[in-house]
């Protein structure tokens, strides 16, 4: 760049005749090179404006994708008329998945009511938290637990079923793996719907249900349970 303007500089000298020649010489090559200087300032400009712009756009995609919920086959479900007859759902929702018996139907809520037992399968988004709120029908004490499932639930959730159980004041939460065990270890324990009826206690409960499947108790904590 810096030969070519001397070049120029030198044609022009060489060739005028009178100052006026030469000063409009000298204009014309200092024009010429600031259009040329301008011109490629725009175009690194604009290249690096249009990298920038690429760049976000794929940065948005990313983080769109990784705060996205994931939609997978997998089951909610629970059953307090059999499970937990002593008290009264008042209200539930799994995740922020629009599907049916996910969640406490508007309609019913409405009214002050709740769904008793649902069972929702197929795909669905994975839910991030698990919230209910029940009486107890002896006393009536209301409670109310959030569950946060982010990390309780596996990276794979496919063909999972979340389970949950109420007793007195407490909230059971399960994972339940729906691919039959083998051996099939249901009487193990003897008839598990006699233990269940016998003892009342939640893992017995969802052992008679589910007992020739994975079963994984995922909330409490195991040190509170």
């Amino acid at each position: 760049m810096l030969r070519r303007y001397f070049v120029t500089f030198s044609a022009c000298h060489d060739n005028a005749d009178a100052l006026t020649k030469q000063a409009l010489c000298i204009t014309t090559v200092f024009s010429t090179n600031l259009i040329f200087y301008r011109r490629n300032f725009m175009k690194i400009l604009i290249s690096k404006f249009s990298r920038w712009i690429a760049l976000f756009a794929i940065t948005s995609a990313l983080v769109a994708c990784a705060i996205e919920p994931r939609v997978v086959d997998h089951s909610f479900a629970f059953d307090a008329i059999r499970d937990s007859p002593e008290i009264e759902v008042l209200d539930y929702r799994y995740g922020d998945s629009k599907l049916e018996g996910a969640k406490n139907p508007d309609w019913v809520r409405a009214e002050g009511r709740s769904l008793q037992m649902a069972n929702t399968n197929g795909p669905m988004r994975i839910g991030d938290s698990l919230y209910v709120k029940w009486r107890l029908k002896s006393t009536g004490e209301i409670y109310q637990d959030t569950v946060d499932l982010r990390r309780r639930l596996p990276s794979d959730m496919k063909d999972q079923r979340i389970y949950f159980i109420v007793k007195g004041s407490q909230l059971y939460v399960y994972l339940i793996l729906e691919k039959n065990l083998d051996p099939n270890p249901c009487m193990l324990k003897g008839d598990p719907r006699a233990l269940a009826r016998a003892t009342h206690k939640p893992d017995d409960i969802v052992f008679a249900l589910y007992c020739f499947e994975k079963i994984t108790p995922i909330y409490p904590d195991q040190s509170k349970n």
